[in-house]
């Protein structure tokens, strides 16, 4: 499941706290594209207030930023994408690493794609 965190907040149930988020959740990945693309590309389509949900905050395991997935036709024209998102993972740790900002001395891992965490 993708989803955009709405806000976070806790409840509490006697002495039990719960840390949860609010989360709309995004389509799922249009797999044909991702197919064709041999697992590059990741499109999905937002869901705004139709598929809130609410998760337990433990439940969330990567961090991940949905673009809008603009398009430029051969005449060089933009086009604003309606509700249509690609996934990009780990965007600015790929970035600072590409700039350099990552030095020697920063405790990073690499995973198992390569990307430091």
């Amino acid at each position: 499941m993708v989803g955009e965190v709405e806000y976070f907040f806790r409840l509490q149930f006697g002495d039990t706290v719960y840390s949860l988020a609010l989360v709309s959740v995004f389509s799922p990945l249009d797999q044909e594209l991702l197919n064709l693309s041999r697992n590059a590309v990741y499109i999905c389509h937002g869901s705004g207030i139709d598929a809130l949900t609410v998760v337990n905050i433990k439940a969330i395991t990567a961090v991940v930023s949905m673009v809008p997935n603009f398009q430029v036709t051969p005449e060089g024209e933009i086009i604003i994408p309606d509700n249509r998102f690609s996934m990009v993972e780990a965007p600015f740790l790929k970035l600072a690493a590409l700039c350099g900002a990552l030095g020697e001395d920063d405790d990073t891992n690499d995973n198992d794609n390569g990307t430091a965490m």
